[in-house]
Order: C-alpha cells, then sequence, then structure tokens
C-alpha cells in the first residue's frame, strides 16, 4: 500500500504597523518582500495590517493566505497613557481574537504592533522584528523639526518607548535589521541578525558615466529634509554639476525653497519605475542621513541599482555596505568626493565587485532563517 505523507504548510500571524504595499517611501519595502519570500518558501501568512494613510492593496492577496484591515484608534486621550502612542492605537480586541483562535506563531513586524505581546491568552510563539531603536528615532524625530507641537510629541514618544521597549524581552525572540540593532537588542532578549528584504535579486549597475547627482527620498520627514538642505546649502553651493532631487513632497513652502535653485531638477512623487530609471541613470548617488536607524531601504536600493554612492557614517556603518560607498562626513569632504567622481567612469570591474551585494542581501536566505527560528521546536 503506498503512503501518501501530507504536507502541510506552516502558518504564521505576520502583523504589521501599516498597509505593506512597496511604494519608494518607507519601511514596508522590507515588510512586502519579506511576506513574497516568505510566500515562496511555502509559508501561509496571514496578514493583519493597521491602516495609516494607505488604501488596502487587494495585490496582497496573491501572496497571503488571509488578508485583515484595522483602523487605528487615534483618540486624543492615548496621548496621555504611559504605552507610547504609536503602540496604543494599534489596540484592536478583533485582532487579539484572531491570534487565540488560530495559534500560529506571530511575527511583530515593528515595535508599533506589540501591543499584544502581554496578553496572557496567546500561548504561541511571538518573534519581534525589529526595524530600528524606535526610542532614539523618535529622540532624533525630536531634534529634526522646529514645529513645537510636533517635537512635544516626539519627545514624549521618546522617553515612552524608551520604557517601553524592555517589553520585548516578554516574545521568544527578536529579529534585527542590522548589526548595530542587534547589539542593542541583545541585551533585553535572544536577538538574529536578519538582514533587510528589497526589490532586487542582482546588481543592476550601469558602466560610464551620468549626467546628473540624485538625492532620493520621503520629503516629507524632517530627517530628510533636513539631509537636503545640506547637500543644497553646504555641499552644491561649492559643486557644479546638476542635482536631480527625487521622491514624495507635499509642502509648497519646500517646493519653491527647491526650485530656486537654478542647478536642481525636482521629480515630485515619482512611481517605482520613474525612481528605478533615475536611479540607474545618475552618475553620483547622494546618501547623507543624521540619524543612525537600522538600515536604509534607499542605501540597498542605490548599490543594487546606481552608480557611485557618496554616504556618511550614520548612513553606512555597520552595514556590512561600507566598502561599496564613498564615504564622506564633512560638508568639504563631500565636496571633495562628488568634485573628484564628476568625470570618472563606473567601470565593469565596479560593478562586478559591487554584484558581491547579491550574496549577503538575499531575500530567500534571510526568509529561510526567519522560517528555521519561527517554526523549530
Amino acid at each position: 500500500m503506498t503512503i501518501i505523507k501530507l504536507i502541510i504548510k506552516k502558518q504564521l500571524h505576520l502583523i504589521t504597523h501599516n498597509i505593506p504595499y512597496p511604494a519608494n517611501y518607507g519601511g514596508v519595502i522590507d515588510v512586502f518582500y519579506k511576506i513574497v519570500a516568505l510566500k515562496k518558501l511555502g509559508v501561509g501568512i496571514h496578514l493583519h495590517c493597521f491602516k495609516y494613510g494607505r488604501d488596502e492593496a487587494v495585490e496582497l492577496e496573491q501572496y497571503c493566505e488571509k488578508v485583515y484591515y484595522y483602523d487605528r484608534k487615534m483618540d486624543v486621550i492615548k496621548l496621555f497613557s504611559i504605552i507610547p502612542f504609536i503602540v496604543k492605537t494599534r489596540d484592536h480586541e478583533v485582532l487579539t481574537k484572531r491570534l487565540v483562535e488560530n495559534p500560529y506563531p506571530i511575527l511583530y513586524d515593528g515595535l508599533h504592533c506589540t501591543y499584544t505581546l502581554n496578553n496572557l491568552k496567546l500561548k504561541q510563539k511571538k518573534i519581534i522584528r525589529t526595524h530600528n531603536v524606535e526610542a532614539n528615532y523618535y529622540q532624533q524625530l525630536a531634534k529634526s523639526t522646529s514645529n513645537i507641537f510636533i517635537k512635544l510629541f516626539y519627545y514624549s514618544e521618546f522617553l515612552k518607548l524608551a520604557l517601553y521597549e524592555k517589553n520585548i524581552a516578554k516574545a521568544d525572540a527578536a529579529f534585527a535589521i542590522s548589526e548595530n540593532d542587534k547589539k542593542y537588542f541583545s541585551d533585553i532578549i535572544k536577538c538574529y541578525l536578519i538582514r533587510a528584504f528589497h526589490s532586487n535579486t542582482k546588481t543592476q549597475n550601469k558602466t560610464g558615466i551620468g549626467e546628473y547627482a540624485l538625492y532620493h527620498g520621503n520629503l516629507t520627514v524632517s530627517e530628510n529634509i533636513k539631509a537636503l538642505r545640506f547637500l543644497l546649502n553646504e555641499v552644491f553651493s561649492s559643486v557644479n554639476f546638476p542635482l536631480t532631487i527625487a521622491g514624495k513632497i507635499t509642502n509648497q513652502k519646500l517646493i519653491k525653497e527647491i526650485k530656486k535653485n537654478s542647478f536642481v531638477t525636482l521629480v515630485e512623487n515619482p512611481d517605482n519605475q520613474q525612481m528605478s530609471d533615475l536611479i540607474q541613470e545618475a552618475h553620483l548617488i547622494l546618501l547623507p542621513t543624521f540619524q543612525r536607524t537600522g538600515i536604509k531601504l534607499k542605501l540597498l536600493e542605490s548599490l543594487f541599482k546606481g552608480r557611485f554612492c557618496i554616504a556618511n557614517n550614520p548612513m553606512i556603518e555597520n552595514t556590512e555596505l561600507e566598502t561599496y560607498c564613498i564615504q564622506a562626513n564633512t560638508s568639504q569632504e563631500w565636496i571633495d568626493a562628488i568634485k573628484r567622481h564628476i568625470n570618472v567612469g563606473f567601470s565593469a570591474e565596479i560593478a562586478a565587485k559591487r554584484a558581491e551585494i547579491s550574496d549577503s542581501f538575499n531575500n530567500l536566505q534571510e526568509a529561510q532563517k526567519m522560517i528555521d527560528l519561527l517554526f523549530e521546536d
């Protein structure tokens, strides 16, 4: 008699702070491509998304067993809770009920989603994916904004998150996105490095010389605006080379500020293909940041698709990507690095070296690590 072995698909609850349909902006890129990779490796994903400024995405249904959406409870009174607002507003009784009814392992994608972590009814394995040290991130946001009310909110969240992050210890483990974060969270919980997920399977760097430098990012975020102003006021005031700025932007005052510079081309709200083309055609990709948080997905995107990438230490330190970038920190170092490479072609030899990134930042490889840890006995 032939015995047919029934293969039971592994099931997983994945809770995310926003709807993870890929755009050029935000950490949902990591979440989306993580879902794609887990699906390819046979994991049945029950996806729980909190709505926050994005529309529901029917495209997610092809990668998930179920997709659930929840509204954030944005009551002002929650501002006065000791629990951080970004966590407190993601409490939902229907979510809790679904987690209890189907006791699959839970992957909390970000500290934002961990309100149910302390619920004694949830007996299954619980693991947190950290995208950065949230307390530090909000502290830096507070320093980057001039609006007094927003500044107070960010400082409040910083203080609450510094206390709340100790709750991570109640999970079974954490998946850190960078070596820096792994080192930090290892003092709290057993922590493993799971590198960032992204849209690339191999590098696609064009050789030769491009015609412009590129700064790209979400220009509704104060950190990115600060980095952009650094380039405009302290670097390109002394560099004679075209600069293209591309990203999500809504602030008309900022648009006028950018457009007053004759050497700048502004590409407002490009779609994925436009952004990819801009990165590939650029000669220099400029990657300054003043916040040491996790790993910037735009750094990976730039290295996989672009030519020369210039970055400062907060952008690349302990990312495993330092050797693939031109490092510059002071404004003079930025000026010198740009001038030094304006007329230098991106060679086939450099492109071959860059291709090594595909071995380390491999989505299926990282997803398999997650599966082994989520479903081990």
